[in-house]
């Protein structure tokens, strides 16, 4: 039986050094310092209340001059720091806190009763007033509030990610951070090649850390779709082969993507991917925890979920709400892919109710995008037409549904809808050393 969690503790402290509000919601809680395992943390939890109380702050220089009178270095708060993790929520972490606490405190009732420490009805039964007590600090989570103590959302000044298509931005304004977001499409309509330049190029030039798991696809596979996505043009190159021309990202764009890319977007190794629903959420648990800030799961029909043999749309509910409230607790953005459901002959639109499994899925989801791929018959009947689709299904902060449509370059593997999309830096280069190679055929061929 767990009786202590040391990661949650640190987690809590680490929180309090960051916010003050965060202890405020601890002492709220009724939060005491044996509710706290470790002494160390224990000491810091001292520390933290009385610099609050007698400076109004819970700032890391003001309570390491407490800590240290206690016997805590600076070097452990500074851990706690660069340990912690942004929680939108604290609520969970506090009751961990508190049940943890209780189970301590049975065992050591059971003990007492046993070596006969405790001998009499009454102190046996204040005991238990005692565990009831912090019982009670856990109470109902759904704590009732009123409107005063809430903040007004403004989405103009909340931390977005943008898509990186500036007609889309322009009303979306860019994903909000702790947002759930399901992508849908019928297969060979470009979703995985949409997510790359979208969900990924996109949010590591804005300096996030991408987390992107697609078993469908090996690791071989998806570099050699990402990097031309990355990679700007002058790192292309023309080649032959039997007679016919093409044009193929070149070793320096490569090494240098190699260089930028490093420690940022993170994958499972081929030997080692899983499909287990549980091992995906506690290795996402964890890359959230290292400040990985962007998931994208490529797709749910390919994880086994827990007791879908029973309920499979039950089960895709119970999976999509839980990636909806760990995107809320990191104030992380999910990306989902979700096939859509057969479509009805003649009709390849894909709307909010086609996506596959129950409807629970597109209500849980803050945003629903759709691409469609438009055909070559398609594009005959209608000049105007361009090569994909994009459709809002759904933005929850604004209400917005619309749809644009984007061209695609097949060498560069982007969509864009001008030459300053499909020519956009995503600043792989930028603070780089000049990258070198050995001379060979590629400097020849290229332009």
């Amino acid at each position: 039986m767990e009786r202590f969690n040391l990661e949650i503790e640190r987690a809590i402290l680490g929180n309090c050094l960051l916010s003050k509000k965060t202890l405020i919601r601890l002492l709220e809680r009724g939060v005491t310092t044996q509710d706290f395992y470790n002494t160390n943390n224990q000491k810091v939890f001292e520390s933290l209340v009385e610099s609050y109380s007698s400076k109004d702050s819970t700032d890391i220089l003001i309570v390491s001059k407490i800590a240290i009178s206690k016997g805590i270095k600076v070097s452990y708060l500074s851990e706690l720091v660069s340990e912690s993790i942004e929680l939108s929520d604290i609520t969970a972490y506090i009751n961990e806190l508190l049940n943890l606490r209780i189970v301590r405190e049975r065992l050591k009732l059971a003990k007492d009763i046993q070596v006969g420490a405790i001998t009499n009805d009454e102190e046996i039964k204040k005991r238990f007033d005692d565990i009831d007590f912090i019982k009670s600090k856990i109470g109902n989570s759904n704590t009732i509030t009123t409107l005063d103590k809430v903040e007004i959302v403004d989405i103009y000044t909340m931390e977005k990610i943008p898509t990186g298509f500036k007609k889309i931005d322009e009303k979306l304004l860019g994903f909000v951070t702790g947002s759930l977001n399901i992508i849908t499409g019928y297969n060979g309509n470009g979703k995985s090649t949409f997510l790359n330049q979208m969900c990924i190029s996109e949010s590591l030039s804005q300096g996030y850390k991408v987390f992107a798991y697609s078993p469908e696809l090996t690791n071989s596979n998806l570099k050699s779709w990402l990097y031309p996505t990355i990679a700007s043009d002058e790192h292309f190159i023309n080649k032959t082969f039997k007679g016919t021309q093409y044009k193929t990202l070149g070793k320096v764009g490569i090494k240098y993507i190699d260089s930028w890319i490093k420690d940022k977007l993170f994958i499972y190794t081929d030997d080692s991917i899983t499909t287990d629903e549980k091992q995906i959420l506690f290795d996402m648990d964890r890359l959230a925890k290292q400040g990985v800030k962007v998931f994208i799961i490529d797709n749910l029909m390919k994880i086994d979920l827990k007791d879908s043999y029973k309920n499979e749309y039950m089960a895709q509910k119970i999976f999509v709400n839980k990636l909806k409230n760990f995107a809320r607790k990191y104030g992380a953005i999910v990306h989902l892919v979700a096939h859509p459901r057969k479509p009805q002959q003649g009709n390849s639109k894909v709307t909010k109710f086609d996506i596959a499994g129950t409807g629970d899925i597109t209500n849980l989801a803050d945003y629903a995008i759709s691409i469609k791929k438009i055909t070559e018959q398609e594009k005959k009947k209608d000049p105007t037409l361009k090569d994909a689709y994009i459709e809002i299904l759904k933005d929850r902060m604004r209400g917005l549904e619309f749809g644009i449509d984007l061209n695609f370059d097949k060498d560069r593997r982007r969509f864009y809808f001008d030459s300053q999309e499909l020519n956009k830096d995503y600043g792989y280069t930028k603070e780089c050393e000049l990258i070198q190679i050995e001379v060979g055929q590629e400097v020849f061929d290229e332009r």
